[in-house]
């Protein structure tokens, strides 16, 4: 599910999400890979990752909201 996407319990804090969320999206971010020299294949899996990443977050936020 979404929460382990991020790598965090459900019963996470708002914030935990967002630090997860962020911690991941910096690791995880083309731009980031690039300049480390990464091929272009990996490129293609870290975009499709990121943006996995981002559809976790904004389900968890979505079904946090009141």
């Amino acid at each position: 599910g979404a929460y382990a996407v991020l790598g965090i319990s459900a019963d996470a804090s708002d914030a935990e999400v967002k630090k997860a969320y962020r911690r991941l999206m910096s690791q995880n971010h083309p731009d980031k890979l690039v300049d480390k020299g990464l091929p272009e294949s990996m490129m293609t899996i870290a975009k499709e990752k990121t943006q996995k990443i981002r559809k976790a977050y904004e389900t968890i936020r979505d079904s946090r909201k009141k």
